[in-house]
């Protein structure tokens, strides 16, 4: 476990630095700080699933985290779009942006699919708990949208389509940490906590996205990148010590 422990820290760090870095815009070597924090959380998945013998979770959990990297790579390729027209480059960053939040469903497909087949081996579904889970983030999520008068415009559908998933991942993980793993606190605490923080996460990036002078800030993107690179570590650790 000192091996994990010691590959959060520097997981922590590297971002800490990337998001000082990268404000207020991503330039070269901030991409590669990136990079290399995202890089992190796939290499502590490598070690877990080679350690794990949870074959299948393992294998799941392991590719949403390289398309959690994916994603990474992708919202942060602005300093390689770059275009002497204006207007090639801001669609060009739309592009990316798209292909980006689509490498994060996908992760977030996969954890759904890990969580389901463990739920399921465990005999532990609990549909009215999935429900209120999915249906709390689902309200939480669209009521921002008015109390903080929010437009998300053009990205407004393809973002509830992502939060309609991440909502359900996240259901389905406090699911497990809830009704199938209580003899392993540990565990129990990792999946009810990394979810969380990745949908604080992704909320953040969210705002941004719809309102960039408000919610664009340094505190903010701290926010963001303090809570995201944590849930994967937790996400990577989890392959380890299910049982």
């Amino acid at each position: 476990m000192a091996v994990f422990i010691v590959l959060m820290a520097i997981d922590i760090a590297v971002a800490s630095v990337y998001a000082k870095k990268s404000y207020p815009s991503v330039d070269v070597t901030a991409f590669w700080l990136k990079m290399l924090a995202s890089a992190v959380f796939v290499i502590s998945g490598s070690i877990a699933y080679a350690q794990s013998d949870k074959e299948i979770y393992g294998k799941l959990v392991l590719s949403a985290l390289v398309f959690g990297l994916v994603g990474d790579a992708l919202l942060s390729l602005d300093p390689y779009v770059k275009n002497s027209d204006p207007e090639k480059e801001k669609k060009n960053l739309i592009v990316v942006t798209v292909l980006g939040a689509a490498a994060f469903l996908v992760g977030h497909i996969l954890y759904i699919v890990a969580f389901i087949k463990e739920v399921k081996i465990r005999g532990v579904f609990r549909l009215p708990v999935f429900l209120g889970v999915w249906a709390l983030g689902m309200c939480i999520a669209v009521g921002a949208v008015f109390i903080l008068k929010l437009k998300p415009g053009k990205i407004g559908p393809p973002i509830l389509v992502y939060t309609a998933g991440l909502c359900a991942m996240s259901a389905l993980s406090i699911s497990l940490a809830l009704f199938g793993v209580k003899d392993n606190i540990p565990l129990q605490i990792m999946l009810f906590i990394a979810p969380v923080m990745f949908m604080t996460s992704d909320a953040t990036l969210g705002l941004k996205f719809c309102d960039d002078k408000r919610f664009g800030t340094a505190k903010m993107r701290y926010l963001t990148l303090l809570t995201y690179y944590p849930a994967q570590m937790l996400f990577s650790i989890s392959i380890l010590m299910i049982k």
